[in-house]
C-alpha cells in the first residue's frame, strides 16, 4: 500500500483503477475531489491499482468517502491493512457511505468496534418504465402540478457551459439558505467546487430557467463499467417558485429515458427524499449505505 497526499499527480492512474474496478455511482474521480472538501484528499493506492479514497481533516480524523474502488472479493485484504494504517496515524476512522459488504468486512475485522452514525436508502428505478406524461390516477398529483406550473411559468433548459459561473453560485447559495430555514443540513462548498471545475466529471449539466430566470439545474454520470445506467446525481433549486423541485426533476428523468439509460440511482436519500423521488415510479429497487465511526482508543 502506498499512500498519496497530492491526488492530481496521480490522475491517469486514478482515471484507470474506476475503469477497471469501479462499480458504485461514487466511484468518479472529480466527485470524489469535490466531496473531501472538509479536508486534504488522500489515496491510498495498491500495485493492483485498489483503491481507498480518503480525507483526513483537521480533527485528526480519517474519513473514507466510498466503497473501495476494487474487486469485492479482494476488498478485506485492502481494508483491513488501510485501517490498521489510518487508526495507527489518527485518531478515529470514519466511513461515510459504504455497502452491506464493507461494513460487514469492517465488523468482522473490528468485532464491537463500529460506531453507528447514519444509514441512508439509495432508490434504483426502471427508467424505461418512466412516462413523461405520467399517465393513471397513481400520477394524478404530479400531473396536475407540472399542468399548472406549466400555465403558470415558462420554463427553458441550457447547458450550465453556456451561462456565466455566478448565476450557478448564486442557485447553489440561495438552495443552502432556504434549506437551512426548514434545518436540513447540506453541504455547498462540493458544489461550488463542481460549478468553478466546469462540471468536470460529469457527463450532462444542465440549467433550467423559469421565465427567464435560473433557478435550478440537474447534472450525472453514467455508473462505472455499467454504460446502461445513469446516476442522478445532482439536482439543487432555488424554491423560488412553487413545486419547482418536481419540475426539475421531471426534467431530468426526461433527459435520462430520452438518453436511452436502461436504469437509474437516483442517489442516496433520506426518508423524505427518498418518497419525494420515488413518487414519479410505480416501484423501485434500493440498497443501503452506512456511515460509522472506528475510534482509536488506543492514541
Amino acid at each position: 500500500m502506498k499512500i498519496y497526499s497530492d491526488v492530481n499527480i496521480i490522475r491517469k492512474q486514478l482515471e484507470q483503477s474506476i475503469d477497471k474496478f469501479g462499480y458504485s455511482p461514487d466511484h468518479n474521480l472529480d466527485w470524489l475531489i469535490y466531496c473531501s472538501d472538509e479536508g486534504d484528499p488522500n489515496v491510498a493506492m495498491w500495485d493492483d491499482g485498489s483503491i481507498i479514497w480518503f480525507y483526513r481533516n483537521t480533527l485528526g480524523r480519517c474519513s473514507v468517502l466510498c466503497d473501495p474502488i476494487s474487486l469485492i472479493p479482494g476488498q478485506e485484504e485492502i481494508l483491513r491493512e488501510f485501517i490498521d494504517y489510518a487508526l495507527q496515524n489518527c485518531d478515529s476512522c470514519e466511513f461515510i457511505d459504504v455497502r452491506d459488504g464493507v461494513r460487514n468486512i469492517i465488523d468482522k475485522l473490528y468485532p464491537n468496534k463500529i460506531k453507528p452514525d447514519y444509514e441512508i436508502i439509495w432508490p434504483v428505478v426502471d427508467i424505461q418504465s418512466f412516462d413523461p406524461l405520467l399517465p393513471s390516477g397513481h400520477f394524478k398529483d404530479l400531473r396536475n402540478a407540472l399542468h399548472k406550473f406549466n400555465r403558470e411559468h415558462v420554463m427553458t433548459v441550457q447547458s450550465t457551459a453556456d451561462i456565466p459561473v455566478s448565476d450557478l453560485h448564486n442557485i447553489v447559495d440561495r438552495w443552502f439558505q432556504n434549506r437551512a430555514l426548514i434545518g436540513i443540513e447540506v453541504l455547498p462548498g462540493r458544489y461550488h467546487k463542481m460549478i468553478d471545475n466546469g462540471f468536470r466529471g460529469t457527463k450532462s449539466s444542465r440549467v433550467m430557467f423559469v421565465d427567464g430566470h435560473p433557478a435550478g439545474f440537474n447534472a450525472g454520470w453514467e455508473t462505472p463499467n455499467n454504460p446502461v445506467e445513469w446516476s442522478a446525481s445532482i439536482g439543487i433549486h432555488d424554491y423560488s417558485v412553487k413545486d419547482l423541485g418536481i419540475i426539475l426533476m421531471h426534467e431530468d428523468l426526461a433527459w435520462i429515458k430520452n438518453a436511452g439509460y436502461r436504469t437509474c440511482d437516483l442517489e442516496g436519500s433520506e426518508l423524505k427524499a427518498l418518497k419525494f423521488k420515488t413518487q414519479f415510479f410505480n416501484e423501485c429497487k434500493t440498497y443501503k449505505t452506512y456511515t460509522f465511526n472506528l475510534e482509536n482508543s488506543g492514541r
